[in-house]
């Protein structure tokens, strides 16, 4: 496995973990399953309906990353230009993530209207909340999935940017259906991540700046020809 299918499955944790998103958690479950957190519900519609709402964040998120690569590929050769400012954006996102500058537009959130849970869930309601979350919700965790489209956008091959994006989707969405199925208590375990954001975020943004260093500089390909699996 490459090594960066594991970041970018941790990368969907902390997107998941992140201040902006983690407080409205128990919100979204109980839409997505009709009922409060740790009520009395089925446990194979909540697994359906959070499914639903993952796939429909994951196509935004997916079509997102296609919709760049068009660009990349339109450059042709000037992969190296491309890779370079994927790299520069690394190091910018990381910065963001770690609180050391601070660019207002990717701490905006566009909060569409979501139905009312008196309206029943569903897994067509479901799938459309994952569309309205991952075009409202992005710019919030706009520093850590800007890094993963990044990394996706410069990948050797197509099959390596999807397998990038969807590792990080299912870390994103595997926290979330846990916590609708009531293995995890969104208000305990994970409070954790709530208590120790600075450090997480800190973390998360230097590994971010890392890989920008290393994507600007061309070591990934070097390091690829020494380590198998490391490439991009």
């Amino acid at each position: 496995m490459e090594v960066t299918i594991p970041l970018a499955l941790l990368a969907g944790v902390v997107s998941f973990a992140s201040p902006c998103f983690l407080p409205i958690v128990p919100a979204f479950v109980g839409q997505l399953i009709g009922a409060a957190p740790g009520s009395a519900v089925s446990k194979r519609s909540a697994l359906g309906n959070t499914l639903s709402f993952v796939a429909g964040f994951s196509l935004v998120f997916i079509a997102l990353w296609a919709s760049i690569g068009l660009i990349g590929r339109s450059v042709g050769s000037a992969t190296g230009v491309l890779r370079i400012a994927g790299g520069a954006l690394l190091i910018v996102m990381g910065l963001q993530l770690a609180g050391l500058i601070d660019i207002g537009l990717l701490n905006r959130v566009a909060r569409l209207p979501m139905p009312a849970r008196s309206q029943g869930a569903g897994a067509l309601r479901s799938g459309l909340m994952g569309l309205i979350f991952g075009a409202g919700w992005t710019p919030c965790i706009g520093p850590v999935l800007g890094g993963i489209l990044a990394l996706a956008t410069v990948s050797s091959t197509s099959g390596r940017g999807i397998a990038l994006m969807l590792a990080y989707c299912l870390g994103l969405g595997l926290p979330l259906i846990l916590v609708a199925l009531g293995v995890v208590r969104a208000n305990g375990r994970l409070a954790w991540f709530t208590r120790h954001h600075v450090a997480v975020s800190m973390l998360s943004g230097g590994m971010l700046m890392l890989i920008g260093f290393l994507m600007i500089t061309n070591l990934f390909a070097r390091l690829a020809g020494v380590i198998p699996g490391i490439g991009i």
